[in-house]
């Protein structure tokens, strides 16, 4: 049996990192299988799919995953985690050793934003039951769950309204569903691949019809020791956004035996940036916008403790 020289793998070491050593040892994801549609697929057979998929998913994590935003010029290196039902942390750096660039992420209780190069020196949050009322919906319709969402975890809720499926013109199936907000119906079309049964892109639309956001998965995989369904790259537009973000999601770790820590999902402070209340008055009155009356101003001071991170420097 032929050896490998050590010098190679010090290489390997020090350029990927740990992470890549072992991949070589553990079994590779392969492409998924067919959905086991015989004929035309009815609605119910493609959404029982999609919903069984998604609840397979109870958590992941990947520490090798990549991820690259508008106006920095290359990929950060990411550590990715989700946790039901809404715990997601993005973060990124410009290398393994060096300081963090980019941090996203959504507890029961809030959502964040922060990014290094952000020129305000502001980390953005709001509360999730807040925004769902906030006139800065209609300006920032992009929330945690549309980015769960994006990642392949998707669910077809029986009070949304859903039509199709749809014959595209290549060959893959297109569901249109219509959810009711506090802003009006919101429509979104959903395409899955006719061969595996995997999502391929998500577009959401606002009342007035205009696409908002938009995922593309591409390289979509199939973790057969879980029997999940994944994309293991992601493309997300937002109206607004100067580009795309692409998420690579590495190797990822399904369904781990041990919960994922809630200290994992608390909002960080960073010193230097001073943490501003998206649905609060400063933003409404930023962009011309009126402050409902049913919505209560809340300083960072109130948001709960449990949610929030010592400070990073």
């Amino acid at each position: 049996m032929k050896t490998v020289s050590p010098f190679l793998l010090l290489v390997c070491l020090f350029l990927t990192g740990c992470a890549t050593i072992q991949n070589m040892f553990q079994r590779k994801d392969t492409p998924p299988p067919p959905p086991g549609w015989t004929s035309t697929p009815t609605l119910e057979q493609i959404t029982s799919v999609i919903n069984r998929n998604s609840l397979l998913i109870r958590n992941f994590t990947s520490e090798n995953a990549s991820i690259h935003v508008p106006g920095v010029a290359f990929p950060l290196h990411s550590r990715l985690m989700f946790d039901r039902p809404k715990r997601l942390r993005i973060q990124g750096s410009a290398s393994s050793v060096s300081g963090r660039e980019f941090d996203f992420g959504s507890n029961d209780q809030l959502f964040w934003l922060w990014t290094k190069r952000n020129s305000l020196k502001e980390t953005w949050y709001c509360r999730h039951d807040q925004y769902a009322i906030s006139p800065v919906r209609s300006m920032i319709p992009i929330d945690p769950d549309w980015l769960i969402e994006a990642l392949g975890i998707v669910e077809f809720k029986p009070t949304d309204q859903h039509y199709g499926p749809t014959r595209l013109d290549d060959g893959n199936w297109e569901i249109v569903s219509h959810s009711q907000t506090s802003s009006g119906q919101y429509t979104k079309r959903t395409v899955v691949d006719s061969k595996s049964g995997g999502i391929v892109r998500q577009e959401l639309y606002t009342p007035q019809n205009e696409l908002v956001a938009s995922a593309e998965a591409k390289d979509l995989r199939y973790d057969p020791g879980t029997g999940i369904r994944y994309a293991k790259r992601v493309e997300v537009r937002c109206q607004g956004m100067d580009g795309s973000m692409i998420l690579d999601l590495g190797s990822p770790s399904f369904n781990s035996s041990a919960s994922l820590s809630s200290t994992q999902f608390m909002m960080p402070t960073y010193e230097g940036f001073r943490a501003v209340d998206l649905c609060g008055p400063e933003i409404l009155q930023r962009s011309g916008m009126v402050m409902p009356p049913q919505t209560p101003q809340t300083p960072m001071t109130n948001v709960p403790e449990a949610s929030i991170q010592t400070v990073i420097r």
